[in-house]
């Protein structure tokens, strides 16, 4: 679809299929490359640096952003794992990461004067 044809106020995932109450896997995989595609075609001549990275991006890749930004931003391990589709709150524990900003404040907090 062009730049020109796409109605930004559609959602980037179409609705969820009737019949079943969810997206068939590889539509979402298909319609998450050609998005990437897309914007590398769009980003391209202004931004050819990142437009490479568009075309190189793989729908997994998402999955990678989303558990340490959910979690920095608050979100619990377990919520995130049920989100990432874990069966072990260990294999979502790789994306706990040591913020130094993020710890620095919270002893400053912790030890702040009442």
């Amino acid at each position: 679809m062009t730049p020109q044809r796409r109605d930004p106020k559609a959602p980037l995932l179409p609705s969820f299929d009737e019949r079943s109450n969810r997206l068939h896997p590889f539509l979402s995989v298909v319609m998450m490359r050609g998005f990437f595609r897309l914007t590398a075609d769009v980003i391209g001549t202004d931004h050819p640096v990142l437009a490479e990275k568009s075309r190189r991006a793989r729908p997994h890749w998402t999955r990678h952003t989303h558990a340490p930004h959910a979690l920095a931003r608050g979100a619990e391990l377990t919520t995130v794992r049920d989100n990432l589709r874990h069966a072990s709150i260990a294999t979502t524990s790789i994306y706990l990461q040591s913020d130094e900003v993020k710890r620095s404040r919270q002893m400053d907090e912790a030890f702040a004067a009442p």
